[in-house]
């Protein structure tokens, strides 16, 4: 039995000395992130003054620096260094020149890699984007079923027709920062970007429908900048505002329909019905992964979702014929319902934090108020489809039967009206600087 001994303590080395090996391997770099500081700035167009400290145990095989949103989405491409020695002071000038960069909070993050093993280090700054003015409203309207017009009311106030599409229209939404508007079918028309022009074509997505099933369900501009579109193959579809790649696809279950689409933080939460149009639900997903996380249940239509916080949403539907808004917590599923109305809903916009619009299907326009959990009625306006504030001027703008209203959310005065001609069914203010 003495030659056992030996062999167990070349094992026990062996084995400390395996462990030992792989934490050296697996000992990630360190990254310090040393300008800009904390409270920095800039103002566009401009350059953004990096320097960073990296070190290794072993050859670092690069580092990489990325600008993004708060929630992730890169705001100008990468910038990629190999350092030449081990340590190093690493100085990287990244230029941040796109106007269409809003005034926000922004994350530097400095990434080294060395074989598997990968060390950040990552800062906040501030960049003051240009004065947003409004280009042009661009009007989606329904003259019969098989049909789609974009209509353009210019910055004179001058309408124009400038698009008739034969196909049938599911929904449109519109981003000022790539500067397109997405318009959707659903049984049959495919989903189609356009030009501040309303012609132009950046890019489509067939419509892969048949035996008239609407293919497109859903489509919504989030916060992360994103189309989220909804299909009837039980998937939601985010493409990339600009291009139109296809940049993640997440899963709904079999026999649901997506309605609408929010991005709070690192989630994604989503309205959902299912076939038969009976039963509602809300589901959570990873923003990053679109991979499922919970469901919660639903009592109502829902009509849109605003982000109230980081873990609560404010959800706007109808339940047995009467407006409801719901503070749902998208963590616990917990919720109350500050504020009901009379009749349907049929548009909501938001024009602060604390304030909405909502128009009823009994042709009333109502200014809500989370904070006291207040509503006023401000207007009537018949046969709302859509509302749509313009941030420039504070104006809300209204889509009511064959018109386009300006209207002052804080009087409840319609300033001007727009004849378009057609039943207008979305009204799209577009921003550039």
């Amino acid at each position: 039995m003495r030659y056992q001994h030996p062999l167990w303590a070349a094992a026990c080395v062996a084995v400390l000395f395996g462990s030992c090996k792989k934490d050296e391997e697996e000992t990630a770099p360190m990254v310090t992130i040393i300008a800009p500081g904390a409270g920095s700035y800039i103002t566009l167009p401009d350059t953004l003054h990096v320097v960073a400290d990296v070190s290794g145990q072993s050859e670092m095989d690069v580092v990489s620096f990325t600008l993004s949103t708060t929630s992730g989405i890169p705001i100008v491409p990468s910038v990629t260094v190999q350092p030449a020695s081990n340590p190093a002071r690493l100085v990287v000038d990244i230029p941040v020149l796109s106007e269409t960069i809003t005034s926000d909070e922004y994350l530097l993050t400095v990434q080294a890699s060395s074989g598997e093993s990968v060390g950040k280090d990552q800062q906040r700054f501030d960049i003051i984007g240009r004065p947003l003015r409004l280009r042009r409203i661009l009007v989606v309207g329904q003259p019969d079923a098989g049909t789609t017009t974009i209509h353009i009311i210019d910055s004179t106030g001058a309408v124009s027709l400038a698009n008739t599409v034969i196909t049938d229209l599911g929904g449109a939404a519109v981003s000022s920062a790539a500067q397109v508007i997405a318009v959707m079918g659903s049984v049959e028309g495919p989903l189609t970007a356009y030009g501040p022009d309303g012609q132009q074509v950046p890019w489509m997505k067939p419509n892969l429908g048949n035996s008239g099933i609407p293919w497109f369900t859903s489509i919504d501009l989030c916060d992360d900048g994103r189309f989220h579109v909804g299909t009837s193959d039980a998937q939601c579809r985010v493409y990339r505002a600009a291009q139109g790649s296809e940049e993640l696809v997440y899963d709904i279950s079999d026999g649901y329909r997506a309605q609408c689409t929010a991005v709070i933080g690192d989630r994604i939460a989503q309205a959902q019905v299912d076939v038969t149009g009976a039963f509602y639900r809300l589901c959570t997903y990873q923003a990053s992964s679109g991979s499922f996380i919970t469901t919660q249940l639903l009592d109502k239509d829902v009509h849109s979702m605003y982000r109230r916080d980081d873990t609560h949403l404010l959800i706007f539907g109808t339940r047995n014929g009467a407006g409801v808004v719901e503070d749902r917590n998208i963590i616990s599923g917990g919720g109350w319902e500050p504020r009901t109305w009379p009749a349907a809903i049929t548009a909501v916009e938001r024009t602060d934090a604390n304030t909405y619009l909502v128009a009823l299907e009994n042709g009333t326009v109502e200014r809500f108020t989370y904070s006291n959990a207040g509503s006023i009625l401000i207007a009537n306006i018949p046969s709302v489809s859509h509302m749509a504030l313009d941030p420039v001027s504070g104006l809300v703008y209204v889509a009511s039967s064959t018109d386009v209203t300006a209207l002052n959310p804080q009087t409840g005065q319609t300033l001007i009206s727009y004849p378009i001609g057609v039943p207008v069914k979305h009204v799209l203010p577009l921003l550039n600087r």
